[in-house]
Order: structure tokens, then sequence, then C-alpha cells
């Protein structure tokens, strides 16, 4: 496997539901600790992604997320791969559509890490 297979190749992906996280640790060595509802916000699907296009650009949150009936944070209810190239997350707020391509996890990453996260 060439180095950009590894960068974008998971060697471990735990939910750590206690530090609200995921982290993913690549084949190249790079640790990645996504928030979880950092990545509720993102979800890469296309309801989530039309949802957040009629949003103002600095809105606080997506309409989904402040319609939670005071349950706190979405919690992550079940994970799991999706054959070698994403991982399908279930969430506390009935949403369960998301499926989080690597490629999207570790260009997240490369993002948070540019704006000094």
């Amino acid at each position: 496997m060439d180095e950009q297979g590894n960068a974008i190749t998971p060697a471990d992906i735990k939910v750590r539901k206690a530090e609200h996280e995921l982290v993913v640790t690549w084949k190249d060595g790079r640790v990645s600790h996504f928030d979880l509802t950092m990545l509720r916000k993102r979800c890469p699907c296309a309801t989530c992604n039309e949802e957040r296009s009629k949003q103002p650009k600095h809105a606080p949150l997506l309409p989904i997320l402040s319609k939670d009936p005071g349950k706190g944070p979405p919690q992550v209810v079940d994970a799991g791969l999706v054959g070698n190239y994403a991982l399908h997350i279930k969430w506390s707020d009935g949403h369960d559509t998301g499926i989080y391509d690597f490629r999207f996890l570790r260009a997240l990453d490369e993002e948070s890490r540019a704006d000094g996260a």
C-alpha cells in the first residue's frame, strides 16, 4: 500500500462514549480525535447536506439538532464498517443515514489541524 493509501486507511477505530469522541488511528501513524457533536453536525448524507445549504453561513445548529428534546448532545447508538471504505453511525436523535467515508474523515482531521484545533 502506498503512502496515500495509508493516510486514508484506518488501523483502528474506537468510539469513546465517555469522552464523546471518535478516535481513528490511521495506518500512516496519525491519530485523529473527532468530537461526536461535530461529526453529527457534519453528517455527509444528502438530507443533512441539503439542510446545511439552507442555513445562514453562521447558523449554530442544524434544525434537526436544535429539535433535540433536552437530551444533550447526540450520542452514538451504534457504529459499523461499510466495506473497507467508510463508517456508518447511528445517532441517538434517530438519524442513521450518514456514511462517513474514510477520505472524508481524514479531510476533517486535516481541516481541524489547519484551523489549529
